[in-house]
């Protein structure tokens, strides 16, 4: 079997050929993805405005909330908008990158999207929104593994830039290749990107080495507040919005915690929420093996993956605390008294 028949898989073959020619048939695109940026949803933002430069489109880049300061070695070829009402021009296409829910898109661009068409590419479970096309394959590690094969569709030029664009999605949403989703189409799929100037190493190392001494302090203090439950097997931190004050933090200096907490050997599900706001707090949820944490983040309106979810809950911290707890144990078969 070739490198290339593994790096873009047969089974996608269609959706991406649709998706490619999507692109190239339409114009004047708005380029978005969910509201607060990880690394995938900013690589599959980064891959496409290359994309559709290479391709002379007109396009905008939207993020209302920017880009995140732990990604400040990643920079973007045209200006990111954070509001609608600042755009040179008005699209008439949504590309809806890394988000298959309407909600994750942020309620300003939620309003306008009827009257929008869209082209949806996405990795996680859903039908997808597109009124176009919708490419959504969960089975697929992050949104950049997606976006490789519909740029090789579309005869993209795969420069160094754009192969480290693909691959920093694929370092992120795999944990380094730490990840049971680091599949051997996701190690070809490297390799073909290495192959055409892309440098995993330096990647994670940006990645990695980009700690401030306030960050190291704040995870200090929340390894202390982790408490472990039902025979180790439950890791729980719950963290107040103030101790990101005091230690000169923003929420994305939490990045990587709850991962962090699943690395007890004894845990098999590890559960970080942390305050946002008055009364609105984020969950995040990892498991290793068959542990669906996916289930879960859905009945608590949230999504993922089967080993990473999350989502938010309206409520205060203490109660969001209590309900994740609650609803894990149901979930398992665990006494919530144990």
């Amino acid at each position: 079997m070739l490198l290339t028949d593994l790096a873009f898989p047969s089974a996608w073959q269609n959706q991406a050929a649709r998706a490619a020619q999507a692109l190239l048939d339409h114009d004047s695109y708005l380029v978005a993805a969910h509201v607060r940026l990880d690394g995938d949803a900013l690589s599959s933002l980064l891959a496409m405005a290359l994309f559709l430069e290479q391709k002379n489109k007109r396009f905008a880049l939207f993020a209302p909330f920017g880009l995140p300061d732990n990604y400040d070695f990643v920079s973007l070829p045209v200006p990111v908008y954070r509001t609608l009402s600042a755009l040179p021009f008005e699209p008439r296409t949504l590309v809806a990158l890394d988000c298959g829910v309407r909600g994750r898109l942020g309620e300003e661009l939620s309003r306008i999207m009827d009257d929008l068409s869209c082209i949806n590419i996405d990795h996680h479970p859903g039908p997808g929104m597109g009124t176009i096309t919708s490419f959504i394959a969960p089975e697929a590690a992050s949104t950049t593994q997606l976006l490789a094969s519909v740029l090789r569709a579309a005869n993209a030029s795969f420069t160094p830039d754009v192969a480290n664009a693909l691959a920093l999605g694929l370092v992120t949403d795999t944990g380094g290749f730490r990840h049971a989703n680091a599949t051997p189409e996701v190690f070809a799929l490297a390799a073909f990107l290495e192959s055409r100037g892309a440098c995993v190493h330096k990647l994670r190392e940006r990645l990695e080495k980009n700690w401030t001494v306030g960050r190291l302090k704040l995870w200090g203090y929340m390894s202390e507040r982790v408490e472990l439950e039902q025979d180790g097997r439950l890791a729980m931190c719950a963290l107040p919005l103030d101790c990101l004050e005091k230690y000169g933090c923003k929420s994305e200096d939490t990045e990587g915690f709850v991962e962090h907490m699943r690395e007890v050997r004894s845990v098999m599900v590890s559960c970080f929420v942390r305050e946002q706001n008055l009364d609105v707090c984020k969950f995040s949820l990892r498991s290793v093996e068959d542990v669906d944490v996916n289930a879960i983040a859905t009945s608590l309106g949230g999504g993922g993956h089967r080993n990473a979810a999350g989502g938010t809950l309206v409520m205060s911290l203490d109660r969001a605390r209590e309900l994740l707890r609650r609803s894990i144990c149901q979930s398992l078969g665990w006494s919530a008294k144990s």
